[in-house]
């Protein structure tokens, strides 16, 4: 194939089709001239819907498992910046091993290289652009758009990016593409390439309004300073792989085209490892679209990239996927058997950052678009071009033709079509009278012999093939089109002139009268036929009909004239009918209640005031919920004040509102509250947060190993389940939990943290049998946010044993109630000291109202302060923490939510003396491992601290100085403390220091 006059009739296709402006009756050639580059209307403002990042610092970037326990509680709004549920973000992660997440979390895809055979649509050898090294370096398929994406191939230096930033490499010099293994000059078969790879990806966003270019832009064509900057892009680098050595086919960030500001270029560019055209060609457009926000297409179950079906030209892939082994590769939305999702990538692209083009030319007999017709002795020649933008576009054209055979020829882009033809041809009847799609190649053609002369229609429209499993459908099915063509002289046939009036008509309410005259028509035979269509369903014949509009709103008028030679041409023009507004009226049935409370909304009255008008209904309840029913209910789950209001939009799109009275809705006096979601941190988990509501099932959680070397590894776990929580007079947490028989002596701690603040442990379990359900008192400013989390308390190397816990029930209940009575008071019994630094209390219970108690203690039995709170019927409190051989005094009050109970009875106790200790801490290291020996007195059973860590148990022997050789398990040099305390108790030494 001569490429060379192919790269002419790209020229001459880019310069036409992005005319992105004409559209309905402006449409009126079929190679307009005009480049306006009009954004489609289709598409918002981009960047304006993005959710702030989050700030993550990880310590390298990771992919799969890794990358998720990295994460740890910062998944969940990791998966939110990215529009997904967290366990949407968790399932991506791990099961696309190519996506990873850089020093920030931000996705980039690392892709399989490219393999090194051709696919079946691979020029190969036989490539004849002949294209020199300017005009190679000056392509752009559509000069003055505003989006670029610039392919890079004549090499590049990267800094300040996030690249830099993840392969801690301050220049990344990208050497200029190559393929005979010098990057000093071009050689004639690189520029052939590189043009072809130019095309192939022009082709692919030809859709868009965006210039593919291989002219190194001005820096604004690419960087977005700020959201409402709309003229930006990315660059994609065609080079060899020198500094990540990741042996792979190229990598990207994920959704970044868009972005502005201090990320405006953080993030890009793209780069590109592959050489040969299509596996390069196919890469660039791939790469461009993880920019533009695209995943990969792949299959569920299987491969992370779906390699197509079908052989030959219409052999098909997604471009998502691999395109490498198919000649027809388009965009997708996961129509193909088994696919792993159904992201509508041509909608994708819009949302972040290009643009659809308008269409170029009308879908119908009445807004065709003429074919240039050249004489050419007995014939007439036919020319014509166009771009199918999605599925539902087609084009019209029109042409006259004299008696005699003709022939029409309709075909895509030379290089990697994307676009399967369909081509009708119709009668000036708009009768369909011939078709063609041929079911293996993509072009179409249409011949045969017209008996009568006159004006004919084409129609060009992308279609699919047979069944999904084993073809495609019309999704993909776009692209740019040539016609071509030919067809016997009309023999100087005069078409009529149409010209279509309305008689006095002034605009007003339906219904009402139109009169219309067809007179003025004319023709240099005669006129036979005037056919009306009146715009609302509506036809008619003759002169000066008249016609009845029933309901408001703009009617394009048609007057189509025929003449002798059955000739036709057509006039419009628009007749207004004044549009009422629409009135809404809305009432409720109750505006106060207790959460959960229902509400019925009623809209009766509201009303179009045009007789055949229709209308519909939204309604926003004030809550975040809305609903399109005439007469909703609506169930308010919380506690708040609600303004609810209804809009009512007529069939024309006027609207009226009406903002109800506010609904006042109280808490309920108890209120349970289940975990919303869970953060995956580490461990094997068994079901999910929804087994954690009631006693029937138990959501599991088995600890995993750390890496490293075996000697140095160590058993953990971590989970996280999020709640949303009401404030309360009392918020109490409930759990039950257990876990397995621990071969390494661990527990597990369980801790909560509230709107993002630092966690409090509230207890730890080792138990290994179901104990029921235990509560535990929060603050009562407890609400928003609250995140649970359990994590084990040993992370000693070398201790590898994997427990498992047991989550059966956990809950957190808010108690609001108001106007009752408060419980009885207790009585204090008992206070007795267990060691120096701990004494016991106990009381009787004398309510079964209560919520909790509340533990006081004082020195001097005037001031008081508390010093902790328990839930309903527990009778017992621990004080550790306290000085030796000193006086505490006491007393205990019940609560509940209408309040406190009046104090109970003070007791006092006196905690033990304290016996001296006397630890002695000496270090050593035995071959490299830092050993410290210690002696104490008094306790031979004590727990020892570690650099304040979790307690480790140890015996000392028989006979004081009791001793003990501790082994820390760490190398090298540094500062650390220990200290140890009677088994179990508080008696503690001092802290020693030890430094080696």
């Amino acid at each position: 194939m001569d490429y060379r006059a192919n790269i002419i009739r790209v020229a001459l296709l880019s310069l036409s089709l992005s005319a992105a402006g004409l559209s309905g009756s402006d449409a009126t050639a079929a190679n307009p001239t005009t480049n306006t580059n009009t954004i489609s209307d289709a598409t918002s403002n981009p960047g304006a819907q993005h959710r702030a990042f989050p700030d993550v610092n990880l310590p390298e970037p990771a992919n799969g498992e890794h990358a998720i326990g990295l994460l740890g509680d910062k998944l969940p709004d990791v998966a939110a910046a990215y529009e997904m549920t967290t366990s949407e973000f968790a399932k991506l992660i791990r099961t696309d091993k190519t996506v990873w997440l850089d020093r920030r979390a931000h996705i980039f895809y690392v892709e399989v290289e490219a393999p090194t055979e051709l696919a079946e649509s691979d020029p190969g050898g036989e490539i004849q652009t002949a294209l020199n090294e300017a005009e190679t370096f000056s392509l752009n398929s559509r000069p003055g758009a505003p989006r670029t994406i610039f392919l890079d191939f004549d090499g590049h230096t990267t800094t300040g990016t996030a690249w830099n930033n993840s392969y801690n490499v301050s220049n990344i010099y990208s050497p200029a593409y190559n393929t005979d293994g010098t990057s000093a000059s071009f050689t004639q078969l690189e520029l052939d390439r590189i043009y072809l790879m130019w095309q192939q990806v022009a082709e692919d966003f030809a859709p868009f309004n965006v210039n593919v270019t291989t002219q190194e832009p001005s820096p604004d064509k690419i960087t977005r300073t700020t959201s409402s900057d709309q003229t930006f892009g990315t660059r994609v680098i065609i080079t060899q792989d020198n500094f990540a050595n990741c042996g792979c086919g190229g990598f990207a960030y994920l959704r970044i085209f868009d972005d502005y500001g201090s990320n405006g270029d953080y993030y890009k560019p793209a780069f590109v490892f592959n050489s040969s055209v299509v596996g390069a060609g196919e890469a660039i457009t791939h790469e461009s679209g993880h920019n533009l926000g695209l995943s990969h297409d792949g299959q569920s179950g299987g491969t992370n990239y779906y390699q197509g079906h079908g052989s030959g030209a219409t052999g098909w892939a997604p471009i998502m996927g691999v395109g490498y082994y198919r000649s027809l590769v388009q965009w997708s939305k996961g129509e193909y058997p088994q696919a792993n999702q159904q992201q509508d990538d041509i909608q994708v692209i819009q949302n972040y950052g290009a643009p659809l083009m308008l269409d170029d030319h009308g879908d119908s007999i009445a807004n065709a678009s003429e074919l240039i017709e050249s004489p050419n002795g007995d014939t007439t020649i036919l020319e014509g071009s166009g771009l199918i933008r999605r599925r539902d576009d087609m084009d019209m054209f029109s042409f006259t033709a004299g008696a005699g055979s003709f022939t029409l020829n309709i075909s895509p882009s030379a290089v990697s079509p994307n676009l399967d033809i369909l081509a009708q041809l119709y009668n000036s009847s708009g009768t369909l009278i011939a078709s063609n799609n041929p079911s293996s190649s993509l072009p179409a053609a249409i011949s045969g012999s017209f008996a009568n002369g006159g004006e004919y229609y084409l129609k060009v429209d992308g279609t699919g093939k047979g069944d999904l499993s084993t073809g495609y459908s019309d999704y993909g099915s776009i692209g740019w089109y040539a016609i071509n063509g030919s067809v016997q002289n009309d023999g100087n046939l005069e078409s009529p002139t149409a010209v279509a009036v309305s008689v006095g008509y002034v605009p007003g309410y339906a219904p009402i009268t139109a009169f219309f005259n067809g007179s003025a028509s004319t023709d240099d035979i005669g006129i036979t036929d005037y056919s009306w269509n009146f715009g609302d369903g509506g036809v008619g014949s003759g002169v000066s009909p008249s016609h009845e509009y029933q309901a408001p709103g703009v009617y394009n008028v048609t007057l189509t004239v025929t003449d002798t030679d059955n000739l036709t041409d057509s006039d419009t023009l628009a007749i207004s009918v004044v549009n009422r507004s629409p009135i809404a009226l809305a009432n409720a049935d109750s505006y106060s209640g207790t959460a959960p409370h229902s509400v019925q909304f009623d809209s009766t009255g509201s009303k179009d005031q045009d007789d055949l008008g229709t209308i519909t209904y939204a309604w926003l309840f004030g809550d975040g919920n809305g609903s399109t029913s005439a007469n909703p209910s609506h169930l308010y789950a919380a506690q708040g004040t609600y303004s609810p209001s209804l809009t009512v939009t007529d069939n024309l799109g006027a609207e009226d509102s009406v903002t109800l009275s506010d609904i006042s809705i109280s808490p309920p006096a108890y209120l349970d509250q289940y975990a919303q979601g869970e953060i995956f941190g580490a461990g094997s988990v068994g079901g999910n947060y929804t087994d954690t509501f009631d006693n029937s099932s138990a959501q599991t959680i088995r600890e995993r190993e750390s890496g490293g070397r075996k000697s140095s590894r160590y058993s953990y776990l971590q989970h996280t389940w999020l709640f949303n929580v009401t404030p309360g007079n009392t918020v109490t947490l409930h759990l039950n939990a257990w876990m397995t028989n621990s071969s390494d002596s661990d527990e597990m701690r369980f801790s909560y943290s509230v709107n993002g603040g630092a966690y409090t442990e509230f207890t730890s379990i080792q138990n290994s049998v179901d104990m029921g359900l235990a509560s535990f008192l929060m603050p009562q400013t407890t609400g928003g946010d609250v995140r649970i989390r359990v994590e084990d308390t040993d992370h000693t190397p070398g201790r590898r044993g994997l427990d498992t816990v047991y989550i059966r029930q956990l809950y957190v209940s808010s108690e609001t109630l108001l106007g009752g009575d408060v419980p009885e008071s207790p009585t204090l019994q008992s206070a007795i000291p267990i060691s120096s630094s701990q004494i016991d209390i106990g009381w009787s219970d004398a309510s079964d109202d209560e919520s909790g108690f509340n533990v006081e203690r004082s020195d001097d039995e005037i001031n008081w302060s508390s010093i902790g709170s328990v839930g309903a019927n527990v009778t017992q409190f621990s004080d550790s923490g306290l000085s030796a051989d000193t006086t505490y005094n006491y007393r205990v009050t019940a609560f509940n939510g209408y309040g406190s109970s009046l104090e109970s009875n003070a007791i006092s106790a006196t905690t033990e003396a304290a016996s001296p200790i006397n630890l002695t801490a000496t270090g050593r290291k035995v071959k490299g491992i830092k050993h410290i020996d210690l002696q104490w007195y008094q306790y031979p059973d004590v727990d020892i601290y570690f650099d304040n860590d979790d307690a480790i148990f140890a015996s000392g022997g028989s006979g004081e100085p009791y001793s003990y050789d501790f082994d820390t398990g760490l190398k090298g040099g540094a500062t650390h403390t220990i200290q140890v305390c009677n088994a179990g108790g508080g008696d503690c030494s001092e802290v020693v220091t030890v430094i080696f």
